[in-house]
């Protein structure tokens, strides 16, 4: 039964004839038809022992250029066959699996077996779709020369690929006020954040150099420096991934969207100098505590895998009631659709001292609809409450989105 399967269509065909053949020339005494027939027998099962004969040493090495590629970008892949000689001459065919969302699986053959010094093959692919891929394994299928049977093999090794976010290059937030109400903090610094000095009371011990005396004399007390450096400015960068908070389907989705400017605008904080933390919906996912010579690339990373979750309110991934805060800690918030609920969540935990902005999409446009003045009014409000807000809608590139970003925090300075 396992050498039927292994009978192309052309083989199954020529094995029945030999048969025929060979049981009329038994039955009607014809000789030669006998002949006939045994002889397109045996070449079938010739076949099939060429076919099952191992590839003697036959091993395959994958390369890929890079380990990670942005959305839509192109990527090679190489690969070496090497085989340690010897055996039946065969046709070889070779298929390596790729992702569907990558294109058609590449394909090549080899005529007489792979060469004592070896193959080398290239091919190129595009990552369409974010997330983390298996490129492989390598199909190798064995056919004789007259294409009678064929034997299927497969190697088990694979090579991962993580297609990261779409990045646009940003230009980093000014530092400085971005406004505020009256009824909100007084001062706020921008996501980069600003040179200060933080200071406490005098206490015994205290080195007199560290004395700082300007403070002590606008405070009427002894002050002393509690750190010789400028702080490092903290943002958390929060990226709304709540399923009932976005729109549309595939690459064009608000929530890809929104994940592609978290990544680009994480990347341009990073660059300026803040320290990152990311957080979505379901809490904190990123903190500022990792090693900084690698964080861009766990944000990519991280941003790479996230997914939609079932969670219903932003709380978790917000500054929580009692979260120990650095000093002037911001937020830069992704968000889609918003409800009442979301508003005061919003409301409740703007950081008292930093800055508090958000791009905040009107997900109705990803899925054809028109713009709705629901977002456009969250808008507002969270203005109103010491946010800068920039509404984007499926039109809107990110780089425009950032932009206008800028120009709604020059508004409230």
């Amino acid at each position: 039964m396992q050498a039927w399967r292994r009978l192309t269509v052309r083989g199954r065909i020529v094995v029945v004839f030999g048969l025929l053949a060979l049981t009329a020339g038994i039955v009607f005494t014809q000789r030669d038809l006998a002949w006939l027939g045994a002889f397109t027998c045996a070449v079938v099962i010739g076949a099939l022992l060429m076919v099952s004969w191992p590839v003697k040493g036959l091993r395959h090495e994958r390369r890929l250029a890079v380990s990670s590629a942005p959305v839509g970008t192109e990527f090679g892949v190489g690969m070496t066959l090497t085989s340690a000689g010897g055996g039946l001459p065969r046709l070889l065919h070779f298929e390596d699996v790729v992702p569907p969302s990558m294109g058609i699986r590449p394909r090549f053959a080899l005529s007489g077996g792979v060469p004592s010094k070896g193959y080398r093959v290239g091919y190129r692919l595009t990552g369409v779709q974010r997330g983390r891929f298996r490129i492989g394994p390598l199909l190798v299928r064995s056919l004789d020369p007259f294409g009678l049977a064929r034997n299927d093999m497969a190697f088990v090794t694979t090579t991962e690929i993580a297609v990261t976010p779409r990045i646009f290059d940003l230009g980093g937030l000014r530092a400085g006020s971005s406004g505020a109400s009256a009824e909100a903090r007084t001062a706020r610094a921008g996501l980069v954040g600003q040179d200060d000095v933080l200071v406490r009371e005098y206490r015994r011990g205290d080195d007199v150099r560290r004395v700082h005396w300007r403070s002590t004399a606008r405070a009427g007390e002894l002050m002393v420096r509690r750190e010789e450096q400028s702080w490092q400015p903290t943002t958390r960068l929060l990226v709304d991934n709540r399923r009932c908070a976005h729109s549309g389907t595939g690459a064009d989705s608000s929530f890809e969207w929104a994940v592609s400017a978290a990544a680009s605008a994480g990347l341009a904080l990073l660059g300026a100098g803040s320290t990152l933390e990311l957080a979505d919906a379901d809490g904190l996912t990123l903190s500022p505590d990792s090693d900084r010579s690698v964080r861009a690339q766990q944000l990519l990373y991280e941003l790479t895998d996230i997914t939609l979750t079932s969670a219903e309110s932003l709380a978790a991934g917000l500054f929580a009631a009692g979260e120990e805060r650095r000093p002037s800690s911001s937020v830069l918030a992704v968000l889609g659709r918003l409800t009442d609920a979301d508003l005061a969540t919003l409301i409740e935990t703007t950081p008292r001292s930093g800055s508090a902005h958000a791009l905040l999409l009107d997900v109705q446009t990803f899925a054809g609809g028109r713009q709705r003045s629901a977002q456009a009014r969250y808008a507002m409000e969270l203005a109103n409450r010491g946010w800068v807000v920039s509404l984007a809608t499926a039109s809107t590139s990110v780089p425009d989105a950032w932009i206008g970003l800028h120009e709604a925090a020059e508004v409230l300075a």
